[in-house]
């Protein structure tokens, strides 16, 4: 039941940050939470390690760009003990018109019920073409 439990930590977090509720989606990670975004540190802004301040920062920045919210769509899952592997694709309108849609693969780890490993991969040539640009 553990397995299931992290499972929907992962899915109810997400739609806190696709709502951009910054307190509610950061209830569900633990204080000393890592997010690491897979890429060469500098060169893509979003590339590197966040910790709780950078998570509740990148949530107010996506509402920034994304102001109708950014969707997150779960694919697929694989989930034993505590880690959870979760396949998921964005979509969201920026300001500029530009659409950002990016498929993901997250690796999630867990410490006492919350998340306090986040490793994400995405296409990084997608987020420089879209945001940066």
């Amino acid at each position: 039941m553990k397995k299931e439990n992290n499972k929907q930590v992962v899915i109810d977090f997400f739609e806190k940050f696709s709502a951009a509720d910054a307190e509610a989606a950061l209830s569900f990670l633990h204080d000393d939470v890592q997010w690491r975004a897979m890429g060469l540190k500098g060169e893509l802004p979003i590339s590197g390690t966040m910790d709780k301040d950078g998570i509740a920062e990148l949530i107010v920045m996506v509402k920034s760009a994304i102001p109708k919210g950014l969707h997150l769509k779960p694919i697929a899952w694989t989930a034993e003990g505590n880690r959870v592997a979760a396949e998921y694709e964005s979509y969201g309108v920026l300001n500029n018109g530009r659409v950002y849609n990016n498929p993901y693969h997250f690796l999630f780890e867990f410490t006492n019920g919350k998340i306090s490993v986040i490793k994400e991969y995405m296409d990084t040539l997608h987020v420089k073409e879209t945001f940066i640009d």
